[in-house]
């Protein structure tokens, strides 16, 4: 019988099973349902973590290192070489210190004069001086390569995942399943390699200690080979226990912690502030974020005494297989089986062979977590590869004459049904066409086909008879221009803002920049901020301002002035200006529709009246085509529209008056 808190329990069979697990586990926190947030994309490999065995492990441990070795291979082959060799000449001496360290003491310890036994022993302390110093000088350079490797691995990760992202088709960004790859793929499986990089090393420092531990006391006597196995082996049991505790606690404590986390965000955020004060909800917050603390400590609490458990029973357990050993070490003295001075070299081949494995057991625990990581990554890759479209050598038309739509058919990645379906029209040179239509008509998704950014499930898309489907694509984009209903906010300065419709585009004296500047009412908001057109347009950077949406549109379609391309595309260009900056883009792309092809969508149907062809989209089909003239006469969706927002102005004209 045993006392285990409070309660005897008697040691046998099924009871001692249940007082094992009652004694090394977690107790359960104290969490309400309403704590629980979902699943995010970065903890989806902390289960398989926490309850993988020793053979999980070595299953997964070939597929990472050959990851971390071909990164490190790309980053520095030399370096990557010279860690491997040094690594074994630190073995090496390792072994040799230890081996010499036998000679030393068989010196010291035989009879004669202790002058001449030291005298003696001079060659062999020389040797081992020389041979610890060796693996010390080695153990030195490989920090240093190291050092030097892990930034270039880091960095060869990150930008392989940021090229990977940058140049899948736009369709990508649509399907929810790419989404989540990219961004374990980023936010965990990039930073997770030069992590494993450091474990890696790591553990072929361990096995190559270890091996050197082996070898010596395998050649002392081979019995000390299996007692140091067995005196190291509860001490790794311990540590890879101690750890799996932990992890568990983490995973307990996840839910809870980012909870807490957007509880601060919330209590400290400059955004939330006023409504924060304007309703006094501080107390309630405060007494939220109080309560979760007092339970992510209870659990921090009992995880301290669960390790501590461990840890006891580990160093318990370690510490008497190693008197053990020290035992049957006495027990070889006693029976003259070995001499004295190869015990006490045996003693320290034990201590390096236990710290050897000791970090083994720690760094095949941690490549295991970081490899399912890397493994995303390496699985985005390799998807990603097959999903970017790759050159022809193909460009597309300079400035194509004819843009034809035949039977232009699209369906978003996982959607049920078709966004377009046989859609056909023919668009000549220097026309303006108007994409009308309700929301959800397919007009911003056709917008999308036309500028190369989608390729037609069905049917083409075709420039003077080329395929848009079979040229490069930065061949189209150069020969497009957008100005996006949502345009992003770029945190760059004005100047770059307005130029980075064009980068390489030469303009001294900013000529071009002011000319399209002008033309959009961009020049006034630049005349506006505190340093003109250098003012760096982000509130998180110091001296950074921030625009309303109004501005934000004129600086994108002075974005689209200034890259000058053939054809221009505007979705919903004017939605957010006030009705005096609409007329002035308005007129300024009337004035750019000369010799240039323009696709406008547009929910004022006002501004399409003089437009070359109307478009009429509904649900995704093309119901109706032609002239504002024709189409009225033609008494359809259009003159529907139409004459709905007719109304409505005439209305507001007559309560007015």
């Amino acid at each position: 019988m045993i006392t285990v808190r409070g309660i005897l329990v008697p040691l046998g069979g099924g009871r001692m099973r249940a007082l094992f697990r009652n004694w090394f586990s977690l107790p359960a926190p104290v969490v309400t349902e309403e704590d629980q947030l979902s699943t995010e994309y970065w903890e989806l490999h902390n289960h398989a973590t926490v309850n993988s065995g020793l053979w999980d492990q070595l299953r997964i441990l070939p597929r990472t290192l050959r990851e971390v070795a071909r990164f490190c291979w790309q980053a520095s082959p030399r370096a990557f070489i010279a860690i491997i060799v040094l690594e074994l000449f630190s073995g090496i001496a390792a072994a040799t210190g230890l081996l010499a360290t036998t000679q030393v003491l068989t010196a010291l310890l035989e009879t004669g004069p202790t002058p001449q036994r030291v005298l003696d022993a001079a060659a062999e302390l020389g040797l081992v001086i020389a041979a610890f110093a060796v693996q010390g000088v080695a153990v030195a350079i490989i920090a240093a390569l190291n050092s030097r490797l892990t930034p270039h691995v880091r960095q060869l990760a990150e930008d392989a995942v940021i090229r990977a992202a940058a140049h899948i088709e736009l369709a990508g960004y649509d399907d929810a399943e790419h989404h989540d790859q990219l961004s374990r793929a980023r936010d965990r499986g990039a930073l997770q390699v030069p992590q494993a990089v450091n474990q890696a090393i790591g553990l072929l420092s361990a096995l190559v200690t270890l091996a050197a531990a082996i070898g010596v006391v395998s050649l002392l006597h081979p019995l000390l080979a299996l007692i140091l196995v067995l005196s190291v082996v509860p001490s790794a049991w311990a540590e890879l226990r101690s750890s799996k505790l932990g992890y568990a606690s983490m995973l307990r404590r996840i839910q809870l912690d980012r909870r807490r986390w957007m509880l601060s965000d919330l209590l400290a955020d400059r955004n939330a502030a006023a409504e924060l004060r304007a309703y006094a909800a501080q107390p309630t917050l405060l007494a939220e974020h109080g309560r979760l603390g007092e339970v992510l400590l209870r659990e921090h609490i009992a995880l301290g005494d669960a390790q501590a458990k461990v840890s006891l029973l580990g160093r318990t357990v370690s510490g008497l297989a190693t008197g053990a050993g020290y035992a049957a070490l006495g027990w070889l003295l006693y029976i003259q089986v070995m001499p004295l001075a190869v015990a006490g070299a045996a003693v320290l081949a034990m201590r390096t062979g236990r710290s050897g494995l000791s970090q083994l057991v720690l760094s095949m625990n941690r490549l295991h977590e970081q490899g399912l990581y890397i493994n995303d990554l390496r699985q985005f890759l390799d998807q990603v590869a097959g999903r970017t479209r790759h050159g022809h050598g193909i460009a597309a038309p300079a400035d194509p004459s004819i843009i034809t739509m035949d039977r232009v058919t699209f369906r978003y990645p996982g959607g049920e049904t078709d966004a377009l379906a046989g859609v056909s029209a023919t668009v000549h040179r220097g026309q303006v066409v108007a994409l009308v239509g309700e929301n959800g008509s397919g007009k911003s998704t056709l917008a999308k086909l036309l500028a190369g950014l989608y390729l037609p499930t069905a049917g083409s898309i075709s420039w003077d008879g080329v395929n848009l489907a079979e040229v490069d694509e930065a061949s189209i984009a150069d020969r497009i221009s957008m100005i996006m209903q949502d345009p992003t906010h770029w945190p760059l300065t004005a100047r770059d803002n307005v130029r980075l419709g064009r980068p390489d585009r030469p303009d001294p004296g900013d000529r071009l920049l002011l000319a399209a500047a002008e033309g959009t009412g961009a020049d006034q908001v630049a005349g506006e901020l505190s340093r003109g057109w250098d003012t760096l347009l982000s509130k998180h950077f110091k001296n950074g301002q921030d625009l309303s949406g109004g501005q934000w549109q004129r600086m994108a379609a002075a974005r689209a002035v200034y890259r000058d391309a053939p054809i221009l595309i505007c979705d919903e260009p004017t939605a957010a200006l006030d009705a005096r900056a609409e007329a002035a883009v308005y007129e300024t792309l009337r004035r750019l529709a000369a010799g240039r092809t323009v696709f406008l969508i547009t929910h004022r149907l006002a501004s399409v009246k003089h437009a070359d062809q109307i478009l009429v989209l509904h649900h995704g089909e093309l119901i109706e085509q032609g002239t504002h003239r024709e189409l009225m006469a033609a008494d359809g969706r259009y003159a529907d529209l139409y004459t709905l927002q007719a109304r409505a102005y005439q209305a507001e004209i007559e309560t007015a008056g």
